[in-house]
């Protein structure tokens, strides 16, 4: 029976070396974590009963009113 010989770069010949990779909605959902993880503490605004948005929990109440305006301005 013949065996498989290994290359010089470790891999055996005629395989293919695979490398699992993040389907593009892991690599997203892994993004947001890490992005989230470096914010520091959040806390959610609603703007209506559908849309919540998050902001970072150090602002003052007169700078969240300001963002959620802003937010209102552009999405609305």
């Amino acid at each position: 029976m013949a065996t498989k010989q290994e290359s010089s770069n470790g891999k055996k010949d005629g395989n293919i070396a695979r490398h699992d990779r993040n389907s593009p909605t892991q690599q997203a959902k892994s993004a947001l974590k890490s992005a989230k993880e470096m914010a520091g503490k959040v806390i959610q605004v609603a703007i209506s009963d559908r849309t919540t948005i998050e902001l970072p929990a150090n602002l003052t109440t007169e700078e969240i009113n300001e963002r959620v305006e802003k937010f209102k301005k552009l999405h609305h």
